[in-house]
């Protein structure tokens, strides 16, 4: 006991000292002031998670072994950059006006929160992440990279899934590297982190574009307490670093098309790099995104799209010129029929429990009864889209749409919730302005 603990504040103090280093690094992202507060304090943590896995790969490609050393480096360069190009301050926003006798609501919703992510920091240190993908995946990848010193032949057979992005694995790395051991078990302390970080950027970016602290606190307690993502299972898997990359990605994006001009193409650029690199279908999102852009992006499309799509090219032309083209091992594009999209559609229909179709119509009703938001409709499309495709690649399943489907689905799905969210949220409070 006495040396987890030693372990889990070993890898505290390196994510706490990233997140610092990513505070610092985000001037070029946001101005300065209180307007972009929380919204900085969830983009600190993913910049430094970004840091502390660029670090690992960097630092081998010069034949010099991950450590403080050159996460320093690379770390004061990022500070620099950033002070050099930061972006000018915007004007402040008023805050919506709150009445006194509403104070009591905001603290239970608070409590909430704070309750919500205590949860899921029980769930996620009662024991060294254990699921299926961490072990034979994730975590191995990681651990293989920490034990060797060297990145890992990919191609080699102890290795599944070669072709999925490095950032989870090599975040663990770096981590280790930083912590002086692979501890599986207090390195879980990374996703109740990324928890926090996703209510930050919910709270704050709600807050900025006009909601109540009541609507934007009632959204982040939602999500706190939505154990579908925040789950023991699903720490060490990708859903929950993705699910934060989501709502990073829609929420530049949405103020990008929409004139929240101050850095919001940066963020677009990096959250894109970001997803790309934390699962395959984070690609697929930064196209949606491109795509979005040129649609209803007007005068902003090309910028916006050329914001959201070459860094995650980028990203995974890196990963294909280390490794080459590696085959999708689950999947063979010759197999797709509409028949088998049928056969998905069912084995969803199938899966889902009344309590979950329950939460489907509770969902869409809100969807309904909220107001037309620009902001809030591109999120929402950007969501749906991943929907959408996650019912359809089933079909192309080697072992069956059924398999994929009861395998996957509910688990990846999970990560659009934060983007919901916030589409809806923002919606529900110009339904309140007007």
């Amino acid at each position: 006991m006495i040396a987890f603990v030693g372990s889990l504040l070993r890898v505290a103090a390196v994510l706490v000292l990233a997140g610092g280093f990513g505070w610092l690094g985000t001037p070029a992202l946001f101005p300065a002031g209180p307007r972009f507060r929380a919204e900085r304090l969830g983009w600190s943590y993913a910049v430094g998670a970004g840091l502390i896995a660029a670090m690992v790969p960097l630092a081998l490609l010069v034949h010099v072994r991950p450590g403080w050393g050159p996460f320093l480096i690379l770390a004061a360069a990022l500070v620099a950059v950033s002070y050099r190009f930061r972006v000018r301050a915007a004007p402040e926003a008023e805050v919506p006006t709150e009445a006194p006798r509403r104070d009591i609501l905001k603290v239970a919703l608070l409590v909430v929160v704070v309750l919500g992510v205590a949860l899921y920091v029980l769930r996620a240190l009662t024991e060294p992440m254990w699921s299926n993908d961490f072990t034979a995946i994730w975590g191995l990848k990681g651990k293989a990279t920490f034990g060797s010193g060297a990145l890992p032949a990919l191609r080699e057979p102890a290795f599944s899934h070669p072709e999925y992005p490095l950032g989870l694995p090599l975040l663990y790395a770096g981590v280790a590297f930083l912590a002086g051991r692979w501890d599986d078990h207090a390195m879980a302390l990374l996703f109740p982190m990324f928890q926090a970080a996703t209510l930050l950027v919910a709270f704050g970016w709600l807050r900025r574009r006009g909601a109540s602290r009541e609507v934007a606190l009632l959204a982040a307690a939602i999500l706190a307490c939505f154990e579908p993502l925040y789950s023991a299972f699903l720490t060490g898997l990708a859903e929950v670093p993705l699910s934060l990359g989501l709502l990073l990605f829609g929420t530049a994006l949405a103020d990008a098309l929409d004139g929240e001009r101050a850095g919001a193409f940066r963020r677009l650029a990096l959250a894109s790099a970001l997803i790309a690199g934390t699962k395959n279908e984070g690609l697929f999102f930064a196209a949606v995104g491109c795509l979005i852009a040129l649609a209803f992006g007007g005068a902003r499309r090309w910028k916006a799209a050329l914001a959201a799509l070459p860094t995650a090219l980028l990203v995974r032309g890196l990963h294909l010129a280390w490794q080459g083209r590696l085959p999708l091992t689950d999947f063979e594009p010759s197999l797709f029929s509409m028949e088998r999209v049928g056969y998905s559609l069912a084995a969803a229909g199938a899966l889902l429990g009344w309590t979950t179709w329950a939460g489907l119509a509770l969902l869409a009703a809100l969807i309904a009864l909220g107001g037309r938001v620009p902001a809030g409709d591109r999120l929402l499309l950007l969501a749906a889209c991943g929907l959408a495709a996650y019912l359809v690649i089933p079909a192309f399943a080697v072992r069956g749409p059924a398999w994929l489907v009861e395998t996957t689905l509910l688990r990846t799905t999970a990560a659009l919730v934060p983007l919901a969210a916030a589409a809806i949220a923002v919606r529900f409070a110009s339904t309140r302005c007007e």
